[in-house]
């Protein structure tokens, strides 16, 4: 990420950073019950300027990325830090797989089944490893299709 005369160039060598931006940006206005309108409204910004931003088709400005931010009462680094990053009980296994960069780019693991991983209690003493996780994570994908 680059920051010229306000405006946030993105950039990736390997994948697109605008639809990872704004694949944050609409996973936490969803995890927040907030429909594009609502969130649109509460920053003084177009509906349509918002949806181009969620689909990467647009690169927001730092002030506009700082009124999302504020719509979903949130701070702009958590579009590019996933709440999971942060929690210091993620489970050792989980952590290994979301730490695993190939991985996780390989099997396209998405921030919902990320979520749905973290959800997931086990008995007292049980260790999952990574592998378990990955098991889990194809049986999940196997079901929901």
């Amino acid at each position: 990420m680059i920051l010229i005369d306000n405006i946030i160039i993105l950039f990736s060598v390997s994948g697109n950073v605008k639809v990872s931006l704004g694949n944050r940006i609409r996973f936490i206005r969803k995890t927040r019950g907030l429909t594009l309108d609502e969130v649109a409204k509460r920053c003084g910004i177009f509906k349509s300027n918002l949806s181009k931003i969620e689909k990467g088709q647009r690169n927001p400005t730092t002030d506009t990325l700082e009124k999302i931010a504020k719509a979903l009462q949130c701070s702009i680094r958590d579009f590019f830090e996933p709440e999971y990053v942060k929690d210091p009980n993620l489970p050792p296994g989980l952590q290994d797989l979301i730490s695993d960069e190939k991985t996780m780019k390989l099997m396209n693991i998405t921030e919902e089944e990320i979520e749905w991983m973290r959800s997931i209690r086990f008995r007292p003493g049980q260790q999952p490893t990574k592998d378990t996780y990955i098991d889990m994570l194809y049986i999940y994908r196997n079901l929901i299709i």
